[in-house]
């Protein structure tokens, strides 16, 4: 949903500035699975292809699963298209990561949560355990909003800029840097980009 806003703003050079349900997504679609996940492909893509995505007003967010009840004379904004970044599942990397940023604006993103990202208040992140074996198939379990990309002055350690959902008082005021050209907890593996169509 933040990817989507944000692009609309970008879109209308801020003359438009709605703000998504996300309770819809948890009650409504049917190609995520409530409050126990979903992926960005199928929300930010598919589902507001398919179906809309109504304002924040229209069906107010509890953070539990619901029956999907909203007025359906609000009004629907709709995706023009979707996509991985890259083209394809696996097509991602950093370049055109980047590229995709700067020309088209904030992505959802997804990566693996370990248990000292809990803990992360600051700085560049990046997880300090080892992983026992080798999975083609890269685990992810968290979706977030890549803004931003940057390098230390000091360190000259490149790092992404993401939101995080877990409020302002968690981390750098809500958001996190995380090591950027090395797949950090296969943060560069599913970018997902998506075309919103603004209010006519």
């Amino acid at each position: 949903m933040g990817m989507l806003e944000a692009r609309i703003r970008i879109l209308t050079n801020n003359t438009q500035k709605p703000v998504f349900s996300p309770q819809q997504v948890v009650s409504c679609s049917r190609y995520s699975q409530g409050c126990d996940g979903g992926f960005p492909y199928l929300i930010g893509g598919k589902y507001v292809q398919d179906f809309g995505v109504v304002e924040e007003d229209c069906f107010p967010y509890t953070g539990q699963d619901s029956p999907c009840l909203f007025k359906r004379s609000c009004y629907h904004y709709y995706t023009s298209e979707y996509h991985y970044v890259g083209g394809f599942y696996g097509g991602c990397n950093e370049a055109l990561m980047k590229l995709e940023l700067v020309h088209h604006g904030p992505m959802a993103v997804a990566f693996e949560v370990y248990n000292d990202f809990m803990l992360y208040k600051e700085g560049i992140y990046h997880h300090t355990g080892l992983q026992d074996d080798l999975n083609p198939f890269e685990l992810t379990n968290h979706a977030v909003l890549l803004v931003g990309y940057g390098k230390d002055p000091e360190s000259g350690e490149k790092f992404w800029i993401v939101k995080n959902s877990w409020g302002t008082s968690w981390g750098e005021d809500g958001y996190f840097r995380i090591r950027r050209g090395t797949d950090e907890c296969a943060i560069e593996s599913i970018a997902v980009a998506a075309t919103p169509i603004p209010k006519l």
